[in-house]
């Protein structure tokens, strides 16, 4: 038995595989589109490249966060089981989906008085929350206790480095995650805007390049200038376009970096849209230089 039970959220955008074999649990948060409402789940529902086409075809995505009955029953299971509980969760800058988990943490921590419940913002989303996640997973399964697991990923969480492209910043606005001035950035012609997660979790925009081969330049250069160990391996997200994210695994391979990609999934492709490309990796300070 591991020493604590480790949950996080749908949205570190890994596949059913890796959740089974780490064990690991997940809240799922939930999209609605073409008069569907479906809990994330890794893409088995509805497949990815499914999911974005419809958005290609003008269907709009819209999302919930993880449900507060669904914290309740994932941290009961566990404590139930006389194990501690440890929940890395969507940046709360983004979702409410990590005050539902700290919710289910208030209303049961007085009845399992024997038991810990530690939650902790990652302040990151996809494959930022995914870094955190595994480390946790890396020293959970090294025999450390929930209790300094939560404190090494607190220290850890502003060394994540999130660095996105997109296509079209509007979907991003009409999810209420960008300002509509950010936005505005988005509707000139050719030019593609860069964004970084901030120190609050939010998304900001940085700049701006002309050219979807200048991001992917802008990206594969910075990530090589800031990360902290090119040993680690780089995230890489994108959102149904998979040549334009193996061109930037390329790009990352000739400078020393070995990348792993991933479909960024349901919930937060609603907001990126199609055509999102992010790299993601352990560095120093997140702000832009």
């Amino acid at each position: 038995m591991h020493p604590f039970t480790l949950i996080t959220d749908s949205t570190i955008d890994e596949n059913a595989s890796y959740f089974a074999k780490n064990d690991i649990k997940y809240a799922p948060l939930s999209f609605t589109i073409d008069n569907r409402t479906i809990e994330e789940d890794c893409g088995q529902t509805v497949p990815f490249h499914q999911f974005y086409d419809l958005l290609r075809q003008g269907k709009r995505s819209t999302t919930s966060q993880a449900k507060l009955d669904t914290f309740l029953q994932l941290f009961r299971e566990a404590l139930d089981a006389g194990q501690d509980v440890l929940y890395i969760g969507f940046s709360s800058g983004l979702s409410g989906t990590f005050h539902a988990g700290c919710m289910a943490r208030d209303e049961l921590a007085p009845l399992y008085p024997d038991r810990k419940i530690f939650c902790v913002d990652s302040l990151s989303a996809t494959g930022g929350e995914y870094l955190l996640v595994d480390k946790a997973r890396d020293m959970r399964d090294s025999g450390c206790t929930a209790e300094v697991t939560a404190a090494a990923i607190e220290q850890m969480r502003l060394h994540v480095i999130h660095l996105v492209t997109v296509d079209d910043l509007n979907h991003l606005h009409r999810g209420g995650r960008l300002s509509k001035t950010s936005a505005v950035v988005g509707s000139l012609l050719g030019i593609k805007p860069l964004i970084w997660v901030n120190d609050e979790g939010k998304l900001e925009v940085c700049g701006k390049v002309r050219g979807r081969q200048k991001a992917i330049q802008y990206l594969a250069e910075r990530t090589l200038r800031e990360i902290s160990d090119k040993n680690q391996v780089v995230r890489i997200g994108h959102g149904d376009c998979p040549d334009d994210a193996q061109t930037l695994a390329d790009l990352l391979q000739k400078g020393g970096v070995r990348a792993d990609i991933r479909c960024i999934g349901t919930v937060i492709g609603s907001h990126t849209g199609p055509g999102v490309l992010t790299t993601f990796f352990f560095g120093g300070d997140r702000k832009p230089e």
